[in-house]
């Protein structure tokens, strides 16, 4: 109840899957756009947390392994393009967390303010001209 919080587009769920015959990528999308939607699984076991990057993620067991879960919004900017594109590098492995931040935004600072935490801004490492 404390999650229900709509966001204005999709969330995408970045997924690093766990199985007998290896690991693999993957992505799905909650359309519905509300953080608790998130909050649902099939596994024996599964643990949601916000990371020091301000990231919702889950790590849930099953027979076979674990699967890793990241969730982030598509940022109001993003194009079909662009959202295609970042679908793309993920199904194939290549998705950076480069490629990640530039189409979505964290979903921690929504929680965060819900439950009165504070998750710390990251440096960005600048390179100053010389």
């Amino acid at each position: 109840m404390n999650l229900n919080i709509q966001l204005s587009q999709p969330i995408l769920v970045v997924a690093d899957i766990g199985r007998w015959d290896g690991r693999y990528d993957g992505y799905a999308e909650i359309k519905t756009g509300n953080i608790k939607d998130c909050l649902y699984s099939e596994m024996d076991m599964c643990e949601w947390y916000v990371d020091k990057y301000g990231d919702l993620r889950a790590d849930a067991v099953h027979h076979d392994g674990t699967n890793h879960y990241l969730y982030r919004v598509y940022k109001d900017t993003a194009t079909d393009s662009q959202i295609e594109n970042l679908k793309a590098k993920i199904y194939d492995g290549k998705a950076t967390r480069a490629d990640i931040t530039r189409v979505t935004r964290r979903l921690g600072d929504e929680i965060a303010a819900v439950y009165g935490f504070d998750i710390p801004r990251q440096k960005k490492n600048i390179e100053r001209a010389r």
